[in-house]
């Protein structure tokens, strides 16, 4: 929530009027080479974006002599202040750029006031909203379909092959990111948010027991053809009506995070929790580019450093997190069929024919390229 008695800056003054921000030292009146100045890094955050060096001070700086520019920066996420990863990231981002900048730099966290994801985005390609959280899922949906792939089953193993793919087709400006560019978005690094796993009252270990399985998937083209093609029936839902048509028997199974199964008390309707860790979620720090070239370098820098070391300890917290999750689904009498237990590669095997169908059609890169950063 925002804060009380922040102090009234140029930047703050420019955000309520709606004036472009970063369009250079005159609008400020001050000189470039003031005490705002310094180094410049990329896109810090989740997958980021690139560097941008250099001495001019841009909307950040400062007049010679005098201490670097007060401000306050909006950051946004769709989930609420409760959720695991609103914690951390108030613990391992929000206090500590507050605390090393000794409250200079106020964040104005707004976590789940501003609506849905789309509703998100739109404040950040607007400026109303200068860091978000997202998902590549969400990225691709509305950006990109071609980079998909990044948020399709059974395609990323881990968070270090993610962080692999990030480097190698995200990251670059001629890959995701200069896409978001195009949109006034930078990609920054990404964090674990958890793994998409499969719900039923039937144990899940290999392809044999989904068959004609008749389950519930979001409307995703991708994800339902790799489903397809590995033979469960799959059954569009909303997912207000997930636990319904669950109890009712419209579907069988669906598929999700832990977190998912117990705050929509399936384990009430499914028997079985079965780590397939067919989808690892992550989401990215995104920038408003805007709001990014108008900080200073010293700025820049703090952010982008300050996100790059909050998604590791972000990914520790809510790692452990996840580890309870699995304790209080078998509490509820849930019988979590763990990871060891699943054949994961039979999985893959059995959906290659339509990742490698989505990737002559529709990604941006080839499956094999994908799998060999594994």
């Amino acid at each position: 929530m925002a804060r009380e008695s922040k102090p009234t800056t140029r930047r703050s003054v420019l955000k309520r009027g709606g004036i472009a921000l970063g369009v250079g030292a005159g609008l400020a009146g001050c000189s470039g080479n003031g005490g705002g100045g310094g180094d410049t890094t990329d896109g810090g955050g989740d997958s980021d974006g690139g560097d941008s060096g250099g001495d001019s001070g841009g909307g950040a700086t400062t007049t010679a002599g005098s201490s670097a520019e007060e401000f306050e920066l909006t950051f946004a996420t769709t989930q609420p202040p409760e959720n695991v990863s609103v914690k951390a990231a108030q613990e391992h981002f929000i206090d500590v750029i507050e605390e090393e900048t000794d409250g200079r730099i106020t964040v104005d966290l707004q976590a789940a006031t501003l609506g849905g994801t789309e509703d998100n985005l739109d404040a950040l390609e607007a400026g109303t909203v200068d860091i978000l959280h997202e998902s590549p899922t969400a990225l691709s949906q509305r950006f990109a379909t071609e980079y998909s792939f990044a948020g399709d089953p059974f395609v990323i193993e881990d968070m270090e092959h993610y962080h692999a793919v990030t480097e190698e087709f995200l990251k670059p400006e001629d890959g995701l990111n200069g896409i978001l560019l195009d949109n006034g978005i930078r990609l920054g690094d990404a964090f674990y948010v958890g793994n998409r796993c499969y719900t039923s009252n039937t144990p899940v270990t290999s392809p044999e027991d989904v068959q004609g399985m008749k389950l519930r998937l979001p409307q995703y083209e991708t994800w339902t053809s790799v489903w397809d093609e590995i033979g469960a029936d799959v059954t569009p839902v909303a997912y207000d009506e997930l636990y319904s048509a669950l109890q009712t028997g419209v579907v069988d199974a669906s598929e999700g995070p832990i977190s998912q199964f117990l705050a929509v008390s399936l384990y009430e309707v499914q028997s079985h929790f079965s780590v397939t860790n067919h989808l690892l979620d992550t989401k990215h720090f995104l920038y408003n580019e805007e709001f990014f070239q108008g900080l200073s370098d010293s700025d820049q820098e703090l952010i982008t450093s300050t996100a790059a070391d909050a998604v590791e300890g972000m990914t520790s917290d809510i790692k452990s997190r996840e580890q309870d999750l699995y304790d209080q689904a078998r509490d509820e009498g849930t019988t979590v069929v763990t990871a060891d237990e699943v054949d994961r590669d039979a999985f893959v095997e059995a959906g290659q024919p339509a990742l490698e169908e989505l990737s002559d059609s529709r990604w941006a890169v080839s499956i094999g390229d994908v799998q060999d950063l594994a």
